[in-house]
């Protein structure tokens, strides 16, 4: 028996169920009822017995402390602890293959392509999973778990940069929290080298939405994302936020500013 028909079943029974969490998740969200989730998550967690779903209840956890505390420690990316979860951490090849960024699947069996492709596919329809892995590339971005943060070089942090604000464009709820956030973090990081390139880039992605013809919140949230990269409150767009992610991130400008 091929692993994929071996693990199908246990693998479509945690999708659906990461799905259903997944809609809970974004409920407290709208509510902004985020230490009412953070509970519920903990005691989703407590009940779960197999080790994909306590893992997926470990994301929405860590997901609600992020979004709290505003840090938190990933030990590991979201998709090499799936592989573990599953029993499929052995397979180099197979976890490089669902990376976010992949490395190299070309030398896959036939098998194992289609058991990555299937994983794959599956998990970019995750909300949460998303997320986490957009957390957990900034918690490592900024050495969040207490080690030194990501070394990267002048020329790799402008790829970066366009990466990242290229998001925005595509992504103005949680999503664009963790973005900005790392946005920021190379824009301090390498304000003396690239100062000039990093503001032309922002202002070209917000031409582009307006130019786009986005919605009001989506710009309202790109307009939200810049202030807090460049530490511009000035820029802050006028009147009361229209969306969770802008409330967020203003607060967020508020509070480096008192620090």
């Amino acid at each position: 028996m091929r692993v994929l028909d071996f693990l199908k079943p246990v693998l479509e029974d945690f999708f659906r169920f990461a799905k259903e969490v997944d809609k809970e998740f974004l409920s407290y969200i709208e509510r902004e009822e985020l230490y009412t989730g953070l509970r519920k998550a903990q005691e989703l967690k407590e009940r779960q017995r197999e080790p994909l779903k306590k893992l997926y209840c470990d994301w929405v956890e860590k997901s609600f402390r992020f979004l709290i505390d505003r840090w938190i420690c990933f030990e590991e990316f979201p998709s090499e602890s799936f592989l573990l979860a599953s029993g499929l951490k052995k397979s180099k090849k197979l976890m490089w293959s669902i990376l976010p960024i992949v490395v190299d699947a070309k030398n896959l069996t036939e098998e194992e392509f289609e058991l990555s492709k299937y994983i794959s596919e599956n998990l970019e329809e995750l909300y949460v999973y998303d997320f986490a892995s957009r957390v957990a590339d900034l918690s490592f971005l900024r050495g969040d778990c207490e080690n030194k943060a990501a070394l990267l070089s002048p020329l790799n942090a402008v790829k970066r940069f366009e990466m990242y604000s290229e998001n925005l464009l595509y992504n103005w709820d949680l999503m664009a929290i963790p973005d900005t956030l790392k946005l920021r973090h190379l824009y301090d990081v390498f304000f003396t080298e690239h100062h000039d390139t990093f503001s032309r880039i922002l202002s070209d992605r917000l031409t582009q939405a307006i130019r786009e013809g986005l919605p009001e919140e989506h710009i309202r949230v790109i307009q939200t994302a810049i202030a807090v990269i460049k530490n511009e409150p000035e820029s802050l767009p006028k009147g009361e936020p229209k969306s969770f992610a802008e409330k967020w991130l203003r607060e967020e400008l508020v509070n480096s500013m008192e620090v």
